[in-house]
């Protein structure tokens, strides 16, 4: 309480916070219903602030630039490598792994990032800068590469062959071959852990909101009620 009421006035004065975050991303962003992991997790810390989350969904290769927006209060989802400006980023609140899985029968076996340059391949958008330097030249030597903005895309192009590897966070796909109905091929997959884990932070407009929404993140962490939505949302990397 003593962080609320030290605060300046004028950095809690608008209580509906618009925030800009990727289309769905299940289970962190489930778009049609305004839930998920992450959007749930973004929302309750900022009702600790005194704030009531608006979400804008784009595309994820849009929502760094939307900051600019005079509605915008904050992006999610972002770190020094999609976002430059790094004096308006948060601590980080949410880790993603991202890893290669390909179809078990075609025994791919990869030691390095730079090995799935031989191969076709469909990541999420803004990969080849999320990713590193590696992983862009990859993405650059393979003969087909492509960035999808919609997610729940990928499992098929890689069970129809349109792809020999799909490059995505290991929960989104977990969820997505569930929803999908190919739960019961998951035998079916090889995942390749090449890529270190993925942490993102905030962007905010007004960089008085960043060392608020520090602090209440972490006391949320403590909190029954983040427990009850890892819960929820089941993860291998909260």
């Amino acid at each position: 309480m003593l962080v609320l009421t030290l605060w300046p006035v004028n950095a809690i004065a608008n209580p509906t916070f618009s925030v800009v975050v990727g289309l769905s991303k299940p289970p962190y962003v489930l778009q049609a219903t305004d839930s998920g992991f992450e959007i749930e997790l973004v929302r309750n810390v900022l009702q600790t602030m005194g704030k009531s989350a608006k979400f804008v969904y784009v595309a994820f290769r849009r929502a760094p630039k939307m900051l600019g927006i005079d509605d915008i209060d904050a992006v999610m989802t972002m770190n020094p490598r999609t976002f430059s400006d790094a004096s308006r980023l948060s601590d980080v609140y949410i880790t993603y792994q991202n890893v290669a899985i390909s179809l078990k029968r075609n025994q791919f076996d990869f030691s390095s990032i730079s090995d799935l340059g031989a191969k076709s391949i469909a990541s999420f958008q803004n990969a080849n800068k999320v990713l590193g330097e590696e992983f862009a030249m990859a993405a650059n030597k393979s003969p087909l590469f492509m960035e999808v903005a919609d997610q729940q895309r990928q499992p098929a192009l890689l069970m129809r062959k349109r792809v020999d590897v799909l490059v995505m966070d290991n929960n989104i796909f977990n969820y997505l071959i569930h929803q999908q109905g190919l739960a019961e091929r998951a035998n079916e997959f090889s995942f390749h852990y090449l890529f270190p884990s993925s942490p993102y932070r905030m962007a905010f407009k007004d960089k008085r909101n960043i060392a608020l929404f520090n602090h209440m993140f972490n006391e949320y962490t403590k909190t029954e009620d983040y427990q009850n939505l890892i819960d929820k949302y089941p993860l291998f990397t909260p």
